[in-house]
């Protein structure tokens, strides 16, 4: 027996055996950066703005339990607070603009940021959790103890 004929029956077992194929994270993640279902990567993984559809009408896979809760919304705060005050400070050192049309200037800004790149990231989010298999109900630790 050649060693390719042992992996491919190790494949074919494992293929067998009931086990789900592996998702590729970074798949699932580029193509949530692009608001695409996570699994064909065609489909849009959001109904509007932040509304999950409940499956791909590409592909038919099902999205709809998945929930992302407050995880992208923290993400693109971090995200554009990152960007936002490094470039306001460098406005500050540079020109020394008034302060209340600077501050104005930041906020919208960061409004247009926030509402940019929070579908994004909640699409990206979505599709981690569509890779990892999570749904988003998901305890840690003993639940008689914690409830």
């Amino acid at each position: 027996m050649a060693p390719n004929d042992h992996y491919q029956m190790q494949t074919n077992r494992i293929r067998t055996s009931g086990a789900e194929p592996r998702r590729s994270i970074v798949n699932a993640i580029l193509r949530g950066l692009l608001r695409r279902c996570p699994n064909c990567g065609v489909g849009p993984a959001l109904e509007g703005y932040l509304k999950v559809r409940a499956a791909c009408p590409c592909c038919g896979e099902p999205l709809g339990h998945i929930r992302a809760d407050d995880g992208p919304a923290y993400i693109t705060v971090l995200l554009v607070g990152h960007i936002v005050v490094p470039l306001s400070l460098v406005a500050e050192q540079r020109w020394q603009p008034p302060v209340v049309p600077h501050m104005i200037a930041a906020a919208l800004l960061a409004a247009l940021l926030v509402w940019r790149v929070l579908p994004r990231v909640k699409a990206a989010v979505l599709g981690l959790m569509w890779a990892l298999r999570l749904d988003g109900a998901e305890r840690q630790g003993d639940p008689d103890k914690h409830g």
